[in-house]
Parts: C-alpha cells; structure tokens; sequence
C-alpha cells in the first residue's frame, strides 16, 4: 500500500517526528484481519461503493479518523460508557458469529487504536473497530427512527450516513461523482417501482411485510437479539417457565437496580445532554 492514499491529504497528518525514518514509519500501513460483526462488513462494503471510496479499507479508515475528531463529551460516549445500541457490539460473548476483514491501516490510527483499547479497558483492538462501527450505524438508524412515512425515514437515514462519510470529502471528486450515480439509481429505481405496483396493484414488498417472518424465524430472532426482555415475547422466545422467567428478572431487576447501573444512566443523560 502506498503512504500517498487519497484520504491522507483529508486529515491532519500526526505531528511531525524526530527524524525522516520516523515519519515514514508513521504514515505505513499496518495490515491486519479484524473480526466483525457480519452486519458492519455488509454496512462498510456497501458504503464503500455508495460514497466512492476505493476500498473497504479506506472506508473503515474514514471511521477511525471520524472518531479520533469528535469531541472529548463523544469520544467518551463512544469508548467508555458500557451500552447495546443494537445487541451486537453489547451481545453476549460468542452470541453473533463473526466475519474476518483483512485490511490496512495507517500506523499512526494503529498505535491510536491501542491507546484507546488500554485507556478504555476494552478487551482488544478488534472490539475497538467494533464499537466504532456500531456507534456510527446506530446513528444512521437512530436518525432514521423518525415518525412519518416510510420513504420520509430512509431519506433521514440517508442524510445521517451521507454526513458520516462526507466528512472532509466536499473536495473529493469520487465523493460527488458517487452522489450523482447514486442519486440517478434511486430515481430510476423510484421509477420502477411505482410502475410494477400500477401493473400489480396487490404486490407487496415482503423486505418489510412482517408477515415475512414466521413464528420461529421470530421467535429465534428475540432470542438472538435479546429484545424485549421483560415481555412475554421473549419468555416464550428462550421457552422459559413462569418460575424461570420469574427467577431471571428477579436477578436483572437488582443490577438494574445497582448503584453502579444508575450512575452510568446518570453519566449517559450527561454527556448527550450537556
């Protein structure tokens, strides 16, 4: 990989070292298999191609610069509060399976990295690039968590995740010229669908038909994501007795319940409320 990538001259470059050899060193690649979450390598290859970056490694690049410049109040609700946005990062261990991704890095994001994963006490850099693609997909879903019609919450959706991989890249060519394939694919797409549901007026779209989904892909789903804990949903989703069910939230009551539960819900209202 050569130290004169594109996304270089869209960053502050690391100060400058103490001799020639040094700032070489800095700027080399570091190539490694991360371990993610199936969902984030989907998210980051797609993005890859929707906002004109030439690898998935310099999408995940753009992540790891995005978060190494938010504000310290972020950075802070990003690594050191304990949360499950979406039971993937906050999944128990071994729950979700995991995807390898091979890439590369800037060394100076590696050695950043590493300082996060000891400052923060999170078990390993691959969990560190794991946080940050989950913080960073649950923004574009937070935002796209709006009331009104559907197409109202996948263009806020849009914007968020536009945002996201925007940043610093107003000047990059391959950024507008993917916004404008973009857009003209979504037109077109618009297009073909109004036609096939005026020739087929009782089509349905079975990606967001809940009647998709049978009882048990339902079922296995509650009990991946462990949604809903204390509905009966879930109880019947792990096949739990009355006593069993009983029993685990009488246990989960007392740590939600905990000193240490309510200072973190405490700090959490701070830091996004400040």
């Amino acid at each position: 990989m050569s130290i004169r990538l594109r996304d270089l001259s869209n960053w502050p470059l690391p100060p400058h070292q103490s001799s020639a050899r040094d700032n070489v060193r800095i700027l080399s690649p570091v190539t490694h298999v991360w371990e993610l979450m199936r969902i984030h390598l989907l998210w980051l290859e797609d993005c890859t191609i929707r906002y004109g970056f030439d690898n998935v490694d310099e999408t995940l690049r753009h992540l790891i610069y995005l978060s190494n410049s938010e504000p310290v109040k972020h950075k802070r609700l990003i690594f050191r509060i304990k949360r499950c946005l979406h039971c993937h990062v906050g999944a128990r261990a071994g729950q979700h399976p995991k995807v390898s991704l091979t890439a590369s890095v800037h060394h100076f994001q590696w050695q950043w990295l590493q300082t996060v994963t000891e400052k923060c006490g999170i078990t390993s850099v691959e969990k560190c690039v794991r946080i940050i693609c989950d913080f960073y997909q649950s923004r574009v879903k937070e935002a796209a968590n709006i009331n009104g019609s559907s197409q109202e919450q996948e263009d806020a959706g849009r914007l968020k995740e536009k945002e996201i991989f925007g940043t610093r890249r107003s000047e990059d060519e391959r950024f507008t010229s993917a916004l404008s394939r973009w857009h003209t694919s979504c037109k077109h797409n618009d297009e073909e669908k109004k036609r096939q549901q005026k020739e087929n007026p009782d089509l349905k779209d079975l990606a967001n038909d809940p009647a998709a989904c049978s009882d048990q892909d339902s079922a296995a789903a509650m009990a991946r994501c462990q949604v809903g804990r204390s509905s009966a949903s879930y109880a019947a989703a792990m096949g739990e007795t009355t006593e069993e069910t009983n029993a685990r939230r009488a246990k989960e009551l007392v740590m939600q319940e905990s000193e240490e539960a309510k200072k973190n819900r405490a700090f959490i209202r701070k830091v996004l409320f400040m």
